[in-house]
């Protein structure tokens, strides 16, 4: 057994990048969350991967402000740079102060945002899908980069959170990235059922008192991990106690737990995670030995973040088309 181990990553230039080389090897993926305060998730995490080699790397994006063509291209850029170890983790934003930072459109319900969120997560997929994998042909002869018919064009129809129609059109202008899908992550909140169902991997926040973690089972396929989220412990006394709370939510479902800390703890958290919260995991039984988990690919390469998370290979979208 070994249970997923994830930790947030706030993007601070100081502690962020010594963070992250300390989780190297260690952490399963780093979540880099956006509050639109700081620096942006997606270009803090491109600067991250290519600093560590084996750390999942997932940035926090807002699909109610944010452009679909943008958020595809961008992430499919940062899977590159981080070696076929880049996530994304698509959230929604329903605060009159963040519509006012854009100016595009006014605040809108959670509801309809995350109706928006679930259309964007699949006119992602869709555009990352848009370049197969062999279009890149190089042919001298022909004077060809790629071959047109191994690209797809695609015309997506998308209502935003106000109620707005827009298009979406492909193909992407960044080829299929490494991983073919980067897993993509939702927080499961009220109302969020076709974006969580649309997810890869699903966030409970069982504190927060909107959905339990046997209902998300229940819901869910078996084979889409569910990460409780949890704070991150400061003491020897809290690692154990997180060890017995690991097996009580492994015993109800979980596949592994986010950890959350600040930014000006994140540094020193990190080191516990390495120097006790993982000894004290594996001794327990519930966490492999780093030898092992880096062993382990689920049929992918094992620096492949979703074969670290046990999900499947991607299979494109158009492979019959």
């Amino acid at each position: 057994m070994s249970v997923i181990i994830a930790t947030t990553l706030n993007p601070d230039p100081i502690s962020g990048p010594a963070t992250a080389k300390t989780l190297d090897g260690h952490a399963d993926f780093a979540l880099v969350p956006d509050d639109f305060t700081g620096y942006d998730a997606l270009e803090f995490a491109s600067w991250l991967g290519p600093l560590t080699s084996r750390l999942g790397i997932v940035p926090e994006v807002r699909a109610t402000h944010l452009e679909p063509f943008h958020l595809a291209t961008a992430s499919a850029t940062l899977d590159y740079a981080a070696r076929a170890r880049a996530g994304l983790a698509v959230g929604i934003s329903f605060t009159p102060a963040e519509a006012a930072l854009f100016g595009r459109r006014g605040p809108a319900p959670a509801p309809a945002a995350w109706a928006e969120a679930a259309s964007v997560i699949d006119v992602i997929r869709r555009l990352w899908d848009s370049w197969d994998d062999d279009a890149i042909i190089r042919d001298e002869a022909t004077d060809r980069y790629i071959d047109r018919d191994r690209l797809h064009y695609i015309e997506a129809q998308v209502q935003d959170s106000t109620g707005v129609d827009y298009s979406v059109l492909g193909p992407s202008i960044t080829p299929r990235p490494p991983q073919g899908h980067p897993p993509i992550i939702v927080r499961a909140e009220a109302g969020n059922e076709a974006a969580r169902g649309a997810a890869d991997v699903v966030l409970a926040d069982e504190a927060a008192g909107t959905i339990s973690l046997e209902d998300l089972r229940t819901e869910l396929d078996p084979g889409v991990p569910v990460l409780t989220v949890l704070p991150a412990p400061t003491n020897r006394a809290e690692v154990a106690e997180l060890v017995s709370s690991v097996r009580i939510l492994v015993e109800r479902g979980a596949s592994g737990v986010l950890l959350t800390a600040s930014a000006e703890n994140q540094l020193d958290f990190s080191v516990r995670i390495v120097s006790e919260i993982l000894p004290a995991l594996h001794a327990a039984g519930l966490r492999d030995t780093p030898e092992v988990v880096a062993a382990l690919g689920g049929g992918s390469d094992a620096s492949d973040l979703r074969g670290r998370l046990g999900l499947a290979p991607a299979v494109s979208l158009y492979a019959d088309v």
